[in-house]
């Protein structure tokens, strides 16, 4: 398994024990991720935001570090974590995983990127664990535009105010399981839903149904019929 993933991050391990350490949650063994986790964490922080200054040399602060939190946030590492196929590679305690043997918090696999991150670096220095992580994150780095991480919420209520639609209202329900908080907004304009959205947190779920609102038609729709009277 480990061999599956060296070729998927293109990376290959000098010495194995230090990949294998990275891969072990604290369910299993004493000698687990978490220090490895803390150390990837930084070292994913600092290539984000060394692309990002060097990519936005206009963008002032508070919008590098919002285009910085939207890529090392939780959901972008479960995106690496199944790209990777992180989950089979974990070697964890039996009650972490299903009767299917699935992970049963994706929580693991999330952090276990960080882990891995910080395991490239200090097998094989800085060089080596930027290029994992600018292969990994290739294209939300490609994307990410200050523009768009806006905070979808105020821009939605700006727009509805500014068509005399009112403030956007939002409905929560919350969906986590096994103790993984998962929640889904649905937003709604004149009782008219026009985005559905989903996060570990309120705000998150609340921000993407806003930006999905944004996106859909059903909001235009009801702008045009309003332009109409």
């Amino acid at each position: 398994m480990t061999a599956a993933l060296q070729k998927m991050i293109d990376y290959t391990f000098k010495d194995k024990a230090i990949l294998q350490q990275a891969l072990t949650h604290a369910s299993k063994s004493p000698q687990h991720l978490e220090r490895h986790e803390f150390l990837g964490d930084a070292v994913l922080g600092l290539v984000v935001a060394d692309y990002l200054y060097n990519k936005h040399p206009q963008s002032p602060e508070g919008d590098l570090s919002k285009m910085r939190a939207n890529l090392v946030c939780k959901p972008a590492l479960l995106k690496v974590a199944k790209a990777w196929g992180l989950a089979d590679s974990l070697i964890v305690g039996d009650g972490e995983r299903n009767s299917k043997g699935a992970l049963k918090s994706e929580s693991i696999a999330a952090n276990a990127v960080e882990s891995v991150i910080g395991a490239v670096f200090l097998d094989g220095g800085w060089q080596a664990a930027q290029a994992v992580v600018l292969r990994a994150w290739s294209g939300e780095l490609r994307n990410v535009k200050p523009v768009n991480l806006r905070d979808a919420k105020s821009e939605l209520q700006e727009l509805t105010q500014a068509h005399a639609l009112g403030v956007p209202q939002y409905e929560l329900l919350d969906l986590g399981l096994n103790a993984e908080p998962r929640f889904e907004a649905r937003c709604f304009i004149h009782k008219a839903r026009v985005g559905v959205g989903h996060g570990a947190r309120k705000k998150v779920a609340e921000i993407d149904a806003a930006k999905h609102a944004l996106e859909g038609q059903p909001l235009k729709l009801i702008i045009q019929e309003k332009q109409k009277t």
